[in-house]
């Protein structure tokens, strides 16, 4: 195990450890936001309200559970002999999923502000493909960790895919924006187009937090 590269800290059991928890338990918690999200934009397709605020409720739910599992990595780094540079790397690992995690709530907090009656039935469906693209990058970002704890030789490769997903939500989330202007000039709309606007802006924060992750998991790999 460990032979696709030669990073030190990765070997050792402890820092294994904390990786193998940062897997199960924080990213389990960042992946159910996710299919959450999914959740959250089928029922503003569906112009229902209240299964937008259902959502919402678990995804504010799951949100501070992945907070929660923060602090606890964040705990058991200050016990015990790291070394500075171990500490670092997995601190920067947990910081940058949060980020991901907060994102997605600020997000489908925002969706929430807009009544999607009001909303075309063109941007509604991007809204969905968007939050599509962020659970599968999610889920590639699982596979990247994977790689990371199991030293695959592979681990370098899918940390790549994670960051060409990132590059075609940025792309796709580009087009929706553009939608969403043109229709707000038309509709005068500008409560609306703001927290649409914003909304994407998180979303593509998230995938943006994604790929940093994925950066980070690189500089492991390289070390």
């Amino acid at each position: 195990m460990f032979r696709g590269y030669t990073s030190i800290w990765i070997g050792r059991d402890r820092e294994r450890g904390i990786l193998k928890q940062l897997l199960e338990r924080h990213l389990s918690k960042i992946i159910s936001l996710a299919t959450v999200l999914k959740e959250f934009s089928q029922a503003f397709l569906s112009n229902s309200s209240e299964g937008m605020e259902k959502a919402f409720k678990e995804i504010f739910r799951l949100e501070r559970e992945a907070d929660d599992e923060k602090e606890n990595i964040i705990i058991q780094l200050s016990k015990g002999p790291f070394h500075p540079m171990d500490r670092e790397d997995i601190m920067r690992l947990v910081l940058t999923m949060d980020d991901i995690a907060a994102n997605i709530k600020a997000a489908s907090r925002k969706l929430l502000y807009v009544d999607p009656v009001d909303v075309p039935e063109e941007v509604k469906k991007d809204v969905v493909e968007l939050t599509n693209m962020v659970y599968d990058i999610v889920m590639s970002l699982e596979e990247a960790l994977k790689g990371l704890i199991e030293g695959s030789k592979d681990v370098l490769k899918l940390a790549d895919s994670v960051e060409r997903k990132e590059e075609a939500i940025d792309e796709f989330r580009v087009g929706v924006i553009a939608k969403v202007l043109k229709w707000g000039e038309k509709t005068k709309r500008i409560s609306t187009l703001l927290m649409l606007k914003e909304a994407m802006e998180n979303l593509e924060n998230a995938s943006d937090r994604t790929e940093d992750v994925a950066d980070i998991i690189r500089g492991i790999v390289a070390g």
